[in-house]
C-alpha cells in the first residue's frame, strides 16, 4: 500500500516509491538522500503534516506540503 509520507505512523520503516515534485525540488531532495527505493524510519511528527525522517545517522525534516508528495511504502 502507498503513502505519502505526512501520513505515515511514528517508528514505521518506510520505502519511497516516487516523489511528485518538479526537477530542481527532486534534485535537492536527492542530495539528502531521499530517492526512489531508499529505506528511512519515521521518528516525529512536526507541525502541519511535516514528518522527521532518519536516514542512518542524519535526521531530516520535511515540511508537510513536500511530505504530502513524496510516496512510500510501509515495510
Amino acid at each position: 500500500m502507498t503513502n505519502s509520507l505526512c501520513t505515515c505512523p511514528l517508528g514505521v520503516e518506510i520505502e519511497i516509491c516516487r516523489i511528485d515534485l518538479m526537477a530542481r525540488y527532486r534534485f535537492r531532495l536527492n542530495e539528502l538522500g531521499f530517492r526512489e527505493h531508499e529505506r528511512m524510519r519515521v521518528i516525529q511528527k512536526a507541525n502541519f503534516g511535516g514528518r522527521v525522517v532518519a536516514h542512518g545517522t542524519d535526521r531530516i525534516a520535511i515540511d508537510g506540503d513536500t511530505a504530502s508528495h513524496i510516496l512510500v511504502e510501509v515495510r
